[in-house]
């Protein structure tokens, strides 16, 4: 945004490099990584309205949830030991404390390095 103008946010979008991924096995695991993401719509009362996936020859997977907040979508990388993900929602939190948690369940889940996420005020 170039202007001082007050935000009309439309939510908050996260978008992470999980880097450095330790827990090699996981990042191969269609199913467990779905549970991950199962647990963060749980634990944030997220409500997921659809998801698709697809595994990648020779590797790498993708999911995307579409959420009625919005959606979350991850893409792995093996050979590179990293994941992107992107988790956009429409709520407005007072802070980024929300989606700092989550990054940092997701960087325990895979065992990785810890950055900052990028966090950007949605405004329409």
């Amino acid at each position: 945004m170039f202007s001082n103008e007050k935000c009309n946010s439309s939510g908050k979008h996260m978008i992470c490099d999980i880097k450095n991924i330790k827990n090699k096995t996981l990042i191969h695991e269609l199913d467990n990584i779905k549970i991950i993401l199962d647990i963060i719509c749980q634990t944030n009362n997220f409500t997921i309205l659809n998801k698709i996936d697809h595994i990648f020859e020779p590797q790498g997977i993708s999911i995307i949830y579409l959420l009625s907040e919005s959606h979350i979508s991850i893409h792995t990388f093996p050979e590179h030991n990293y994941i992107a993900l992107d988790l956009y929602t429409c709520r407005n939190y007072a802070d980024n404390t929300t989606y700092l948690e989550i990054y940092n369940y997701l960087t325990e889940c895979f065992d990785a390095d810890k950055e900052n996420p990028t966090i950007i005020d949605r405004c329409f």
